[in-house]
């Protein structure tokens, strides 16, 4: 491949001069600070870091660009990292309101019914609803909620058993 000389702004090339100088210092650095910690094996081992050249910085940004399909156009266009988050944890929270609605509260809810039916069989049973408990317990602090948050759900699976509870009574009676 032919070498070509290519016009680039003066600032430009004093700004990628200056980059590739910090670029090198640092990796002295880290060179320095690895040789202080090594001991006398390990420093036989350590290489010291090739100086990057001007060139070779350029060729390594352009091969960058091409691998990752970058067009170097568009770089003053990022999109603002904190909205992606926020978008991203809304994502996950909605996700887990879904499935909290869908299967978590029917489960909280029919463990809180068969144990409140249970009241008068024999002990195997309620230690089996105990078990499932806390099952629900270690499943609601397994979703990173905390203990607030969990008593409140665990509240409103207790509220809607004894709506359901009280429903049921009058219908009987």
């Amino acid at each position: 491949m032919a070498n070509r000389v290519v016009a680039i702004d003066e600032t430009v090339h004093d700004v990628m001069i200056e980059e590739v100088e910090q670029l090198n210092a640092n990796a002295n650095r880290e060179y320095q600070d690895q040789y202080k910690l090594a001991d006398t094996t390990r420093r036989r081992k350590l290489k010291k870091p090739e100086k990057l050249t001007l060139k070779s910085y350029t060729e390594s940004a352009l091969e960058y660009f091409r691998k990752n399909h970058i067009d170097p156009r568009s770089l003053g266009e990022e999109k603002d990292v904190v909205a992606e988050v926020k978008k991203l944890r809304n994502n996950v929270f909605s996700f887990m309101q879904v499935q909290e609605r869908t299967y978590l509260m029917p489960f909280v809810q029919d463990v809180y019914e068969l144990r409140n039916r249970t009241e008068g069989l024999e002990e195997t049973s309620v230690d089996m609803l105990n078990l499932m408990e806390i099952f629900i317990d270690l499943l609601l602090a397994g979703l990173g909620l905390s203990e607030q948050e969990q008593d409140k759900y665990k509240a409103r699976a207790a509220q809607a058993f004894a709506q359901k509870k009280a429903s049921r009574k009058q219908n009987v009676g």
